[in-house]
């Protein structure tokens, strides 16, 4: 028996041993791993060009200190937030090693507000400094080329492509394939332009619809032509003619209409650059590069101003990593309130809605913060439905002229899925009742007369409710605010005229009516939530989120957004203070 005991503790020394052994080399591997792949500031050079390639979407902020390599597509993944961006062009204008800023035009998929919001900046850079700006790019498509088109000259390589033909928005419509599924959707909705369900009821728009986006991209459109204007030095109608007539398609006749400066090779556009630097080879720096190296923002620490960046489906609870969960927001809000150092607070919004339940926590939250210091909103792209449900309670709100907001209107769906369960599954239900409405609401039945008189009556009054809060936080009688909701959508510059907003400019322009209504001089600004990432959740993300999705595997997901859409409402049963759609422009 003492020799088993000693051999027992001998082999669990041992092992002990090894264990410890194990986790310090793996620990000096992960460190190792994880410095080099933490890139140091990159020094400017004198003479350089700091290049914007701003081809992918763009989140509201940078969320990563490290920037990962793909392992499928071996390219560096951009993480650099709008509010960088807009920070190093800022710094570029009086950063003595850059001489101008060099645009990478391609095929650029962000919202026009966005966009926007970096164009106004690099307007500025231009007004404020005697530096250049130019574009250049090979597949350039029109949302590209509204961003490339700021500069003082814009190439294209010679066999590229350009695309300037005007704006359409197309929707998809799910209700034939769920009809071959056997999935019947039971829709309840407020608001007789809320369409978000129709994708799922109808083959086509309705007129109220169609109504609602023609007016909507006819005002964007005119808004892009003006910008474009502006720049190019070319009227609106004539870019319209442009645009309606496709004498912008051949590259030699856009160039001829005043649409491009020339067609150029790499090579050729290099010496372009060599040329505005008077350098025999020009330094370039990247965004990434450029916003590493950029010194932290001096200031008062005791008189902030937060800027809260809320991005993505406003969901229940703590929600996931790009979402706004109900309860960390609300926790986030409350820790800022009660922060006196932080003196005003800026809400960057860019959400198209999600839970009414969600929406209206964190709308009673900003209520409570604004009592105690300033809140100002910024909108981006959309601040829609539930995401105009935050806004309106904040004392003071800016939209771009291009968000799309509004949307004020709710739904709630519930899918019946007996059809799909039984034919093309197989599987049966039966159930035993107490009461005869114990089961509802069903999945696997429709409901009855009196189930959807009580569904109908619950949207109704959320859509009461949601009425209420906008009178409330805008300081309008329902009567005003009826008028204006319905689900409607309104573009930026009409939501001004409406009394939907306050104002119309960017996140610099809240951040200075928020400092300016708090009453302060001399301030720093302080972004929220802290979105740095630990080193695994770092790999992890690029691992599982930012690879190449191959060919085969998205026509796959095509395939089962109807699926997912559904398997939504399944999973997340709730009254929706939701977007009717996140356009996809053509």
């Amino acid at each position: 028996m003492n020799t088993f005991f000693k051999s027992f503790f001998a082999s669990l020394l041992a092992i002990l041993v090894f264990c410890i052994l194990l986790f310090l080399i793996f620990g000096g591997i992960v460190a190792s791993v994880s410095k080099s792949l933490e890139k140091e500031a990159v020094k400017t050079e004198p003479n350089s060009v700091l290049v914007l390639d701003l081809n992918y979407d763009i989140p509201e902020q940078s969320y990563r200190n490290i920037t990962f390599p793909n392992p499928l597509s071996r390219e560096l993944m951009p993480s650099t937030g709008l509010n960088d961006i807009l920070r190093a062009i800022k710094a570029a204008e009086t950063d003595k090693n850059i001489k101008g800023i060099a645009i990478q035009m391609g095929v650029n998929t962000n919202g026009y507000a966005t966009l926007q919001e970096v164009r106004d900046a690099l307007f500025q850079f231009r007004k404020n400094s005697d530096k250049f700006i130019v574009s250049y790019g090979e597949m350039v498509n029109q949302s590209s080329y509204y961003l490339g088109s700021v500069a003082d000259e814009v190439y294209v390589h010679p066999s590229g492509y350009f695309e300037f033909k005007g704006l359409a928005a197309q929707l998809s419509f799910i209700k034939g394939t769920l009809d071959k599924l056997g999935i019947r959707t039971q829709v309840f909705w407020a608001g007789e332009f809320k369409s978000a369900t129709e994708p799922l009821r109808l083959d086509q728009m309705s007129e109220q619809n169609r109504e609602q986006l023609r007016s909507y991209v006819g005002g964007l459109y005119q808004l892009v032509l003006e910008d474009i204007s502006q720049s190019r030095k070319l009227s609106t109608d004539s870019l319209g003619n442009i645009a309606a007539n496709l004498r912008a398609w051949s590259l030699k006749d856009a160039v001829a209409v005043g649409m491009l400066d020339g067609l150029l090779y790499e090579d050729e556009w290099q010496e372009v650059l060599d040329k505005k630097t008077g350098a025999d080879e020009t330094p370039t720096i990247g965004l990434a590069d450029y916003t590493r190296g950029l010194a932290k923002e001096t200031g008062n620490w005791d008189s902030q101003v937060a800027v809260i960046y809320a991005e993505g489906n406003i969901v229940d609870g703590s929600g996931e990593f790009g979402s706004i969960g109900s309860t960390s927001f609300r926790k986030l809000l409350k820790e800022v309130r009660e922060d006196d150092e932080i003196k005003a607070v800026v809400i960057r919004i860019n959400s198209g809605g999600g839970s009414a339940l969600a929406s209206d926590v964190i709308w009673r939250e900003i209520g409570l913060l604004k009592a105690e210091k300033p809140v100002v909103v910024s909108m981006g792209d959309y601040a829609a439905s539930g995401g105009y449900m935050m806004a309106c309670n904040a004392t003071k709100v800016l939209a771009r002229p291009t968000t799309l907001t509004g949307s004020i209107g709710v739904f709630f769906i519930l899918p019946e899925i007996s059809g799909f369960m039984e034919d093309k599954l197989g599987i049966t239900s039966d159930t035993v009742l107490t009461e005869t409405h114990a089961d509802f609401p069903s999945l696997v039945r429709a409901t009855t007369e009196a189930e959807t008189v009580q569904l109908q009556r619950m949207v109704d009054d959320t859509y009461m409710a949601f009425k209420q809060q906008v009178a409330d936080g805008r300081s309008m009688d329902m009567e005003q605010v009826e008028a204006l909701a319905k689900g409607r959508i309104w573009l930026g510059t009409t939501a001004l005229d409406l009394g939907l907003v306050d104002a119309l400019g960017g996140l610099q322009d809240a951040i200075e009516a928020a400092a300016e209504l708090a009453g302060l001089e001399s301030y720093r600004t302080t972004d929220l939530p802290k979105q740095e990432l630990e080193f695994w959740e770092e790999l992890m993300l690029d691992l599982s989120e930012e690879t190449t999705t191959p060919p085969a595997l998205e026509t796959l997901g095509a395939l089962m957004a109807p699926y997912n859409t559904v398997k939504s409402y399944i999973e997340h049963p709730v009254v929706r203070a939701e977007l009717p759609y996140i356009l996809e422009w053509k």
